[in-house]
């Protein structure tokens, strides 16, 4: 597609700026988000060409990108992404951003519709793939596309469930072929089907998300030590699991990470509580890297609180040594374990 495709499929002039192009995008965003069947059949009774939401969100992609030239003329900016891509940029029309190949599962990519005041109306999918999460794509539907995806992979293993099988109850077991085995019934321990679906989302997550390329992004400051190692810089918090609370400048240690949080103590050994951050987006970026032993931590307590829950904290982060990018090569491995044990707990057999 090119720019002037773009522009005619917008119904924007080669000369419009960012703001008149967000603005014309939202608006024929509206038009083809679902809750918007009566003008889209009546703009078709008229003959107009629909125009679907795929195309739309393609031309979008390409025209606020563009900077403008020395002589005047528009053109694209570059990725921003520098070298050792974790994978290939996507060539498809549906959506401009990178993929994982390797990835468990496609997902869904969503997009708010919005009203013509600028009030949300719902969300709904422009593309499916195997795409990485960028900035560009809102986070807390990126988490609802995980949401999704988890809750479809374990639809499909409980439809291989026998009739007759053995279902887990709260932490007993009874046989009843008689009801369905649905997870939203009572028959399958709930508790069960909410523990797998959140770690599977976490584990989804993870490959469309590379932290190594994102924490550029995300970090207030970046920096490097003598031997040529990046340094991050970001704020995160210590969420207190009781009264003693870190001294103003103390430095905190890794305790353990158990149920992906990483818990701090004090030189004491004393465990004051976990790392939290008001970013939702870096508990994704950091936490992982911790995990995977590709990322040290230096925390230090920025003040001390007065009787607040959550405390401030100053946090480094150095990545372990030369990062190539991509996913952890295990996570598929992880994926079909915990399948396989959900399978085993719930009576699946396949």
């Amino acid at each position: 597609m090119t720019e002037h495709e773009a522009c005619k499929i917008l119904g924007v002039s080669p000369e419009a700026g960012q703001e008149a192009i967000k603005k014309r995008y939202r608006e024929l965003m509206r038009r083809v988000h679902p809750d918007a069947g009566g003008r889209q059949e009546e703009e078709e009774r008229q003959g107009r060409r629909h125009l679907r939401a795929q195309e739309i969100n393609r031309a979008y992609s390409l025209l606020k990108g563009r900077a403008p030239q020395a002589d005047g003329t528009a053109g694209r900016q570059g990725d921003g992404r520098g070298q050792g891509k974790p994978a290939e940029r996507n060539e498809s029309p549906a959506w401009d951003a990178p993929v994982n190949i390797h990835a468990y599962r496609e997902r869904e990519v969503l997009q708010y519709a919005e009203g013509h005041g600028g009030e949300v109306l719902g969300s709904f999918c422009i593309s499916r793939g195997r795409y990485l999460w960028t900035v560009e794509e809102d986070f807390p539907l990126f988490l609802l596309s995980m949401y999704r995806c988890s809750k479809q992979i374990l639809e499909e293993e409980d439809a291989v469930r026998p009739q007759h099988a053995a279902r887990a109850v709260f932490g007993g077991w009874e046989t009843d072929s008689a009801r369905d085995p649905s997870p939203s019934r009572p028959g399958l321990s709930a508790g069960l089907r909410s523990r797998v679906q959140a770690e599977l989302a976490y584990l989804l997550a993870q490959q469309f998300i590379d932290g190594t390329a994102l924490l550029g992004e995300l970090a207030k400051e970046r920096t490097e030590d003598a031997a040529g190692r990046e340094i991050y810089f970001m704020p995160a918090m210590l969420e207190r699991s009781g009264r003693t609370a870190a001294k103003s400048g103390e430095v905190l240690y890794p305790s353990r990470i158990q149920k992906h949080r990483l818990y701090l103590k004090n030189r004491e050994g004393r465990e004051l509580g976990y790392l939290s951050f008001a970013d939702d987006r870096l508990y994704y970026v950091v936490i992982p890297m911790l995990e995977q032993r590709s990322a040290q931590v230096k925390i230090r307590a920025a003040e001390k609180p007065e009787g607040k829950r959550y405390q401030n904290l100053e946090l480094w982060l150095r990545l372990a040594g030369k990062q190539n990018g991509g996913m952890p090569e295990n996570l598929n491995l992880q994926i079909e374990k915990l399948l396989a044990d959900y399978r085993e707990q719930s009576g699946i057999c396949k």
